[in-house]
């Protein structure tokens, strides 16, 4: 086997995905093909139990928006898969228009359905590389990690959370009136509208709301919009209605008493305290419950952490590489 050349350019350790990757359209129970990207250990005898990293995005993520975090990974010598939801990125979509992700009614495809979609891709890991994987979650992804870990489905050993969605800031409106409009609009058929200020994808515009709300770092900011550009298929719109419906259902199901009180795994939720997206006193009061949980606060982050300025970046990727341990 080839050694392995790290890719040494900032630019293009953004904007390129490792060299020596698989990419699969892998088709779940349904027959629905889910695009995952995958790079095994470059000792293909230690591609075992903690050596092999699962990515688990947010919504509206895509795998190449993580490629400057994949090139780390990789050039530490994990193993590593990433994939993108069904609905989003280069997965096949669902929805009245490829932008909404979400049926007319906003009944698709829901957050029990990715869990579903969650634990064959834990298992076609698991399966892949001979062992269970540590999982690196953000944001939505997290929130069904936690999910997954609760209802005693296996093959995680260890899970860090990145900004866990454990609880919606959904402004403007307040996560009370979003969740009682939410509600209403589904019952009217409209869950698959826009929320109240979405709409399609639009280009990120540097130093914009959107910018302040994710990053302090323009150019890892404006990295999301160049991969868009070269594959269009990429984009996707705002969050609908229903998406928000089953969202606030899904945090209630997570918070149920004793759900995370099961969880047996260690989990690290890594906060950043400027996020205006999710709720970070209700990542607290969450993971407080779990028996393994551990929080620790990145003060003047954005909700994307992975994706921030630096040193933060690097401080957050090797706290959580830390609390992995080293590839075994």
């Amino acid at each position: 086997m080839m050694d392995h050349v790290p890719q040494i350019d900032p630019w293009m350790r953004r904007r390129s995905l490792p060299a020596g990757g698989e990419r699969l359209f892998l088709p779940l129970r349904d027959g629905w093909p889910v695009r995952l990207e995958h790079w095994a250990r470059r000792d293909p005898q230690r591609d075992s139990a903690g050596g092999h990293v699962l990515m688990v995005t947010g919504r509206g993520d895509f795998a190449e928006k993580y490629a400057e975090t994949l090139h780390d990974l990789v050039d530490a010598g994990w193993g590593v898969t990433v994939f993108d939801w069904r609905g989003q990125g280069l997965s096949r979509r669902v929805g009245k228009t490829p932008m909404h992700g979400a049926s007319p009614t906003g009944a698709g495809p829901g957050f029990d359905v990715w869990l579903d979609d969650l634990a064959e891709l834990v298992n076609w890991s698991v399966a892949r590389t001979g062992g269970p994987v540590l999982a690196a979650a953000h944001s939505m992804g997290g929130h069904l990690v936690l999910r997954h870990l609760a209802a005693g489905r296996g093959g995680i050993l260890r899970a860090a959370v990145l900004a866990p969605m454990l609880g919606l800031a959904a402004g403007p409106l307040g996560p009370g009136l979003a969740r009682r409009l939410a509600a209403r609009l589904v019952k009217w058929h409209r869950g698959g509208d826009y929320v109240l200020g979405g709409g399609p994808y639009e280009p990120g515009v540097p130093g914009s709301e959107r910018q302040k709300l994710l990053t302090s770092d323009t150019e890892r900011y404006i990295d999301e919009s160049w991969w868009v550009g070269q594959l269009p298929a990429l984009a996707l719109g705002s969050v609908t209605w229903g998406w928000l419906h089953d969202a606030f259902a899904s945090i209630d199901t997570l918070a149920a008493r004793g759900v995370p009180e099961a969880i047996a795994v260690p989990v690290l939720a890594l906060i950043p305290e400027r996020d205006g997206l999710v709720d970070s006193k209700a990542t607290r009061r969450l993971i407080a419950r779990i028996p393994d949980g551990e929080t620790i606060a990145y003060p003047g982050a954005g909700h994307e952490l992975l994706r921030e300025s630096e040193p933060l970046r690097s401080e957050v990727l090797a706290r959580m590489l830390a609390f992995f341990g080293e590839p075994s």
